[in-house]
């Protein structure tokens, strides 16, 4: 399974958690600019519910803030976030560790086109240890592997065929 890493840092240690990142081994990354404030900052604020009372709050007392976003596979995720904390030891700083279902990529030219891997999970009994545990699904164009979170055992499967729609 895909994990969406996201890593918010204040925007002095950019470099220092894009380093970090790069080290434990990301391959790729995209980064958001944007103003935050923690709870502590927000705590004892009563602003009116007006939208330009709230934008002037936030552009007069939220922090230059940056997050770093990157696709990362689930095995390699505690490696990561462990190589980040390290590194940012003393500095402020949030991760966010989101699971990905699906990915789906649409592109431009029609041609191009080809199916994304679909990861999904399931818990159900394992079909080898009998075990109730979350059966892994990855499925790909021509091919899918279940695999069981308990015991490990796979299986595999080959797609013969597709069924194409109605031109």
């Amino acid at each position: 399974m895909k994990v969406h890493l996201r890593v918010f840092v204040e925007v002095e240690n950019l470099g220092k958690a894009m380093n970090a990142l790069v080290e434990a081994g990301i391959t790729g990354f995209y980064i958001l600019e944007y103003k935050g404030m923690s709870p502590q900052e927000w705590e004892g604020f009563s602003i009116k519910e007006d939208p330009k009372s709230a934008v002037r709050l936030i552009r007069d007392h939220a922090n230059d803030a940056m997050l770093i976003c990157c696709v990362v596979d689930e095995e390699k995720t505690d490696k990561i976030v462990e190589k980040v904390i390290e590194s940012m030891e003393g500095e402020k700083y949030t991760i966010l560790e989101v699971p990905i279902k699906r990915i789906i990529v649409n592109y431009k030219d029609k041609e191009s086109q080809r199916a994304e891997t679909w990861l999904l999970e399931k818990e159900v009994p394992c079909f080898y240890c009998g075990e109730n545990a979350v059966q892994r699904i990855k499925i790909d164009m021509n091919k899918a592997k279940i695999w069981c979170t308990n015991c490990g055992a796979a299986r595999y499967y080959l797609v013969k065929g597709i069924e194409k729609g109605e031109k």
